[in-house]
C-alpha cells in the first residue's frame, strides 16, 4: 500500500471515528471584556446570568428530534493543530534552532525543545499510556550526556495522545501536554439504532469523555526535572501557544447531558424533567488539580454567547491563560458558548475561527460543509490577566479539510486580518482526491477592525468584480498558503504546481501579480532571506501522477516573475515526509546567509517485498548565492520506520544536529 493510500485510509478511518464518537461541526468565539452593542451578526455578547445555560437548553429539542430521526446527534468540532517557521527564543547560550512556528515569538508545542545548553525531548514510546520527559546536556564537543528523566503518566483512559511540550526558558519550567479519551458508561455500541432502541442511548456509538492535561515540570539550569502541578481540563485540545512565560490553551468541551443518554423510547415528559433540572455547572468545563475533585474552570460571568449561532452542536470553547512564571500558576479563563475550528495567534492578538452552522462527515470526502457555509473570526487582545474581546467578522466558506493547516489560512497585519477560505462543500485533502471530487474554489478576504461596533469589516475580497479571475487554474484547488508581510503565497495543484504571488501592500485591493507553473506541488511554504521561498511537497508528472517528496527553492524577489531556482526529489511512489504527519516535521537554522534544513523522510526500498526506510534528509540554502544543496541523509535508528514519521523531529545547536526517532536521539556533526 502506498504512503498516500495509507494516509487516505487513515483519513477515512479518522473521519468515521470522529462521526461515531460525536465530533462534527459547530460554532463559537471567546472573550474577557464586554463588547459594545453591535448589529454585527457574528458579534459575541457578554453572557448575563443564565444565558449560557439557556443557550444549551435552546438547542436540545432540535438535537433530540434529530437523534430520534437519524440515530446520531449533531456533533462537535474536533480540535486542530498547526504549522510553522523557525525562530530562536531570547537568552540562548548557543545559536540553535527551535520548533517551526507560524509567527515569530509565539511558540508551539512540540516533541523537542532546547535553550542552547539543555535539550528536552518527549519519549512517547517507553512509558505505556504516558510519556517520558528526557533532559540532556550539550557538551563542548556537541555530544549529549544524560541529565535527568521524568515519567509523565496519563489518566486511566483507553486512548492517550501526547501533544508535546512547551519550554518557558526564563521561568525554567516545562509544560507537557496530552489528551485522554474514554467511553462514558451507558453509551454502548450499536451500529443501527433501530435495532437497539429499547436499550441504547441516543448516541449509538457511545459518548466520549475527554480531558486536556498540562503537567508542569520545574527545569532549573542544573538539568534536574521535578514534577509540579498537573492540571486536567475537561474537553478536547484546540491548540496551545506560549508567549514569553504565558501559556495560552484553547479547549472545547461537549458536556455529557443525562437527557441525551436516555433510551430512545423515553417519553417527552421524562426528558423535559431532566432538562428542567439542568444548571450552569452541568454545561461548563471543569478543572482538576493533581487528581483532586473537579472544580469550575470558568463561570458564566466570564463567558460570551453568540445570539445568531444556529448550530445544533453543544460546545463550550474556553481560552485559559496560565502564568508559568508564577509559583501558584496564576490562571484566567474565558469562554464562549460554541465551538472553535482553529486558532491563530500573533504576539498581539488571538483569533478564533468558528462556525454558526452544523456540518457532517462523509466516508469518501471527510468533512462535508453546507453550501452556505461561513466562518466567523473573533479577535482578542492579549492582556496581563488573560484575553480581552475586541471584534468579530465573517468570511464566506470554511478553512478546509486539514485541521493542522487551518491556522495557516489566517494572518494578522496591523489592524487587518487576512483569511483564505474555501467555498465548496467538498474538496481535496490528499493529492489522490484530485479527479475524484470537485475542487473547492478559494476566496481571499481582508477584514479591518472597527472599534466603534467591535466588528471586523470586510475591506476587500479576491476574486471580485474588478479582478474576477479565480485563485488557481480551472479544476485546481489550493494546497499551500503562506502569508508573509505584505504578500500571500498560494500553491494550487492538479497536474502542475502553480505558485501564485498575491500582493497585499494595498489591503483594499489584493491582486495576483505573479504566477509560476512547474511539476509537483508544495504543501508548505517557508519565506527565507533575500526574496527566497522554500516549498516542500510532492513531485508529480504532467498527468498529475504523484511520486516522491519534492523540495524546491523559489526566487520571489520580483513578485511579478517568481522563478524556481532549484529542486530535488527524494524517493518515488509513496514517499512521504514528516510534514505529511505533523506541521512541525521540518527544522531550520539560519546563520548569516546560510540556512540549514533537516526533514525526516520515508521511502520505499526493494521491489518484491518492499520495506519503508526512514532517514533525516538535509539541505542547505545559501541566500547570497541563491542555491539549494542536498547533503547526505542521516539514518534513523534501526527500530524507526516510515510509519512513525509523526514522532520524528530534528533540532540544531551550533554545528550539531540532533535527530529524535523512536524516542531516542542520535547526534551528528552537520
Amino acid at each position: 500500500m502506498s504512503r498516500l493510500n495509507f494516509l487516505r485510509s487513515w483519513r477515512l478511518s479518522v473521519a468515521a471515528s470522529v462521526a461515531a464518537a460525536g465530533l462534527v461541526g459547530c460554532g463559537g468565539g471567546s472573550t474577557n471584556s464586554a463588547p459594545p452593542i453591535s448589529t454585527n451578526s457574528a458579534a459575541l455578547v457578554a453572557a448575563q446570568p443564565g444565558e449560557v445555560l439557556a443557550f444549551v437548553k435552546g438547542k436540545l429539542p432540535a438535537r433530540l428530534a434529530q437523534a430520534k430521526l437519524t440515530g446520531t446527534l449533531p456533533l462537535a468540532t474536533a480540535g486542530g493543530q498547526t504549522l510553522s517557521l523557525a525562530t530562536n527564543a531570547t537568552g540562548d547560550q548557543s545559536l540553535h534552532s527551535g520548533t517551526t512556528v507560524q509567527e515569530a515569538g509565539v511558540d508551539e508545542e512540540d516533541l523537542i525543545k532546547s535553550d542552547g545548553s539543555l535539550l528536552y525531548s518527549l519519549d512517547t514510546y517507553s512509558v505505556p499510556g504516558g510519556a517520558r520527559l528526557v533532559a540532556q546536556r550539550r557538551q563542548g564537543d556537541g555530544r549529549l550526556t544524560a541529565a535527568a528523566q521524568l515519567d509523565v503518566p496519563s489518566n486511566a483512559t483507553p486512548w492517550s495522545v501526547q501533544r508535546g511540550l512547551l519550554l518557558a526558558s526564563s521561568a525554567r519550567r516545562i509544560a507537557v501536554l496530552s489528551e485522554n479519551i474514554g467511553l462514558v458508561p451507558g453509551g454502548g455500541v450499536c451500529p443501527v439504532i433501530a435495532l437497539c432502541a429499547q436499550t441504547n442511548a441516543l448516541t449509538p456509538y457511545g459518548i466520549t469523555s475527554s480531558s486536556v492535561n498540562v503537567q508542569v515540570v520545574d527545569a532549573p539550569a542544573s538539568g534536574s526535572l521535578t514534577a509540579g502541578d498537573r492540571l486536567s481540563i475537561s474537553g478536547r485540545l484546540v491548540g496551545t501557544r506560549l508567549l514569553n512565560n504565558t501559556l495560552v490553551l484553547v479547549s472545547s468541551y461537549s458536556p455529557q447531558l443525562p437527557v441525551e443518554t436516555l433510551a430512545t423510547i423515553a417519553g417527552d415528559a421524562e426528558r423535559q424533567a431532566l432538562i428542567d433540572k439542568m444548571k450552569a455547572a452541568d454545561v461548563l468545563p471543569t478543572i482538576s488539580i493533581n487528581g483532586g475533585p473537579a472544580q469550575a474552570l470558568v463561570t458564566e460571568a466570564a463567558c460570551y454567547v453568540q445570539p445568531n449561532n444556529a448550530s445544533l452542536a453543544v460546545e463550550i470553547t474556553t481560552v485559559t491563560t496560565i502564568d508559568l512564571n508564577s509559583t501558584a500558576l496564576d490562571r484566567q479563563s474565558t469562554c464562549i458558548a460554541g465551538g472553535t475550528e482553529a486558532i491563530y495567534m500573533s504576539p498581539q492578538s488571538l483569533v478564533l475561527a468558528t462556525t454558526r452552522v452544523s456540518y457532517t462527515t462523509d466516508a469518501l470526502n471527510g468533512f462535508v460543509y453546507p453550501s452556505a457555509m461561513s466562518t466567523d473570526l473573533h479577535k482578542f487582545s492579549l492582556t496581563a490577566t488573560g484575553v480581552s474581546y475586541r471584534a468579530s467578522g465573517t468570511v464566506a466558506g470554511h478553512l478546509g479539510w486539514d485541521t493542522q493547516r487551518k491556522p495557516y489560512r489566517i494572518s494578522e497585519s496591523g489592524s487587518d486580518i487576512r483569511v483564505l477560505s474555501f467555498t465548496g462543500s467538498t474538496g481535496w485533502l490528499l493529492p489522490t482526491d484530485a479527479g475524484k471530487t470537485a475542487p473547492s474554489p478559494a476566496t481571499l478576504t481582508v477584514l479591518r477592525e472597527r472599534s466603534a461596533d467591535a466588528s471586523l469589516q470586510t475591506l476587500a475580497t479576491l476574486p471580485n468584480k474588478q479582478r474576477p479571475d479565480a485563485i488557481g487554474d480551472p479544476n485546481e484547488q489550493v494546497y499551500g498558503v503562506r502569508f508573509f508581510e505584505n504578500r500571500a503565497y498560494v500553491v494550487t495543484f492538479r497536474q502542475v504546481d502553480p505558485l501564485y504571488v498575491i500582493d497585499l501592500s494595498d489591503p483594499a485591493d489584493p491582486k495576483v501579480v505573479g504566477a509560476l507553473k512547474t511539476t509537483g506541488f508544495s504543501d508548505y511554504l517557508y519565506p527565507l532571506a533575500n526574496g527566497l521561498l522554500l516549498g516542500v511537497g510532492k513531485q508529480a508528472n504532467e498527468q498529475g501522477f504523484v511520486a516522491g517528496v519534492k523540495v524546491a527553492l523559489f526566487d520571489v524577489s520580483d513578485a511579478t516573475q517568481p522563478r524556481e531556482l532549484s529542486s530535488t526529489v527524494i524517493g518515488g511512489l509513496g514517499a512521504s515526509s514528516a510534514l505529511d504527519s505533523t506541521s512541525h516535521g521540518i527544522n531550520f537554522l539560519t546563520n548569516g546567509s546560510l540556512t540549514r534544513i533537516a526533514l525526516p523522510v520515508a521511502v520505499m526500498e526493494g521491489t518484491n517485498s518492499p520495506t519503508w526506510s526512514a532517514a533525516l534528509q538535509r539541505f542547505e540554502v545559501n541566500s547570497a548565492a541563491r542555491t539549494l544543496t542536498s547533503k547526505p541523509a542521516l539514518s534513523a535508528p534501526a527500530a524507526a520506520n516510515g510509519f512513525d514519521l509523526w514522532a520524528q523531529r530534528s533540532l540544531q545547536i551550533g554545528n550539531q544536529i540532533y535527530y529524535l526517532a523512536q524516542g531516542t536521539i542520535n547526534t551528528w556533526d552537520w
